[in-house]
Order: C-alpha cells, then sequence, then structure tokens
C-alpha cells in the first residue's frame, strides 16, 4: 500500500524543500485544490499546482478537486499532466457531465468520495473513472477524526471493484500498517509525514523491511 504525502500539509513557506522530500522519499506527490465553498477548506491554486507538477513530473502526482466550478478548472487541470485527478462532485446537480467532459479531455480520471454523498449515489459514478478516493475524515468535522465507516467503503470499492483505491483523511502510521496488506493501493498522508519527517521516513522503512523497533510507534 503506497503512501503519498499531501504536500497542503507541509510548511507552505519551504514549499518546494517539502514536495522536494516526498518525490524524494515516497515517489509520489499529492495536492489538494480546494476553493472554501465545494468544502471547508482554501488550499493550493492552480498556478502552484502546475509548478509542483512541472517539476517533479518523475513522481506520481495526484490532484485531489474540490471546487464549486470544476468545468472552470479543466484546461488549467490538463495542463498540469498529472498522473491522477480525483474529482469531488458531491455538490452537483449533473455530476456525470462533468466527469464526461473530464474523460473527453483526455485526463486520467478518478472519483472522490466523501460523508457528502449519499450512500449509492457515487456507485454508477465509478463505471465512469479509472480510480476511487474515499475520504476516511467527514468532511466539516475540524477535529478530522479518521472514520472506520469511511473505511469501509474504501475496502469494498476496492474489493468488488478491484480498481485502485485511495484513501485520504487522518491516516496514521499504525492504521497504515494494519491495512499495507490490504486490496487498497494508496493512503494520503499529511500531518502524519510532515509533523516529523524523520520519524516519518524511520516509520516507513521499517515497514518496508519489517524491522520495528521500540521507537516506531
Amino acid at each position: 500500500m503506497l503512501i503519498s504525502p499531501s504536500v497542503a500539509s507541509s510548511d507552505l513557506l519551504r514549499l518546494g524543500e517539502e514536495a522536494a522530500f516526498a518525490d524524494r522519499h515516497f515517489r509520489q506527490l499529492h495536492i489538494d485544490i480546494e476553493d472554501g465553498v465545494a468544502v471547508p477548506n482554501i488550499t493550493l491554486g492552480m498556478g502552484v499546482c502546475k509548478r509542483i507538477c512541472d517539476l517533479w513530473s518523475h513522481s506520481y502526482r495526484s490532484l485531489h478537486l474540490s471546487v464549486l466550478r470544476p468545468m472552470d478548472y479543466l484546461e488549467r487541470v490538463k495542463g498540469c499532466h498529472a498522473d491522477i485527478v480525483f474529482l469531488q462532485v458531491s455538490h452537483l446537480s449533473h455530476p456525470l457531465e462533468v466527469l464526461t467532459a473530464y474523460r473527453a479531455a483526455g485526463i486520467p480520471l478518478g472519483l472522490a468520495i466523501s460523508n457528502r454523498d449519499q450512500a449509492g449515489q457515487w456507485e454508477g459514478l465509478l463505471d465512469y473513472v479509472q480510480q476511487a478516493l474515499v475520504v476516511t475524515n467527514f468532511v466539516g468535522d475540524f477535529q478530522r477524526k479518521f472514520q472506520p465507516a469511511m473505511l469501509d467503503i474504501a475496502l469494498d470499492i476496492a474489493k468488488s471493484r478491484q480498481m485502485r483505491t485511495w484513501i485520504d483523511g487522518n491516516v496514521t502510521f499504525p492504521i497504515w500498517r494494519k491495512l499495507r496488506d490490504s486490496p487498497l493501493y494508496a493512503a494520503v498522508m499529511g500531518g502524519g509525514i510532515y509533523q516529523d519527517k524523520e520519524a516519518a521516513v524511520r516509520q516507513y522503512v521499517a515497514a518496508e523491511t519489517g524491522h520495528f523497533g521500540r521507537n516506531i510507534e
């Protein structure tokens, strides 16, 4: 199970260094684009997003687009040449039209699913995407607690659809270790990586080699 560091949780005053760290140790970069309307948060803009995608093109770059009007972003998202773009569509009246437009533009497409999606609302939409990302905390919960109910949805998608399924939302290293042999494809981790980068690398290496010390929790 891969780890994709979320650069929006890094020290934004040192964003270049933080992105280089993710590239060097994980070969993954996750970029959140949030406008403060579709979801409560405001993160990175498209200019920064494209710059990161251009500079670290040899890493696997995933975008999570949570904006009120995703069609306004289509051409700029296309210009980033990301490896996968997860669209949050729970707030849209006609989500299939947006997914179809992004797919027609040649954008590698994934569906982001959160607690704001009604049960079953997203099932048919998965037929139009390559991957899925399940937000494992509740949108609007500023404590950002990990929600096992959302994890169950992710595991069900991974097993039943056999598609690459990501989880994103307060995933800690103990949670990742328990799930790393599950059908899930990747975990987006923000604070778990950037609050203590050296410890994060130690834990990742320890998990990969199977050597856990007392100081790894």
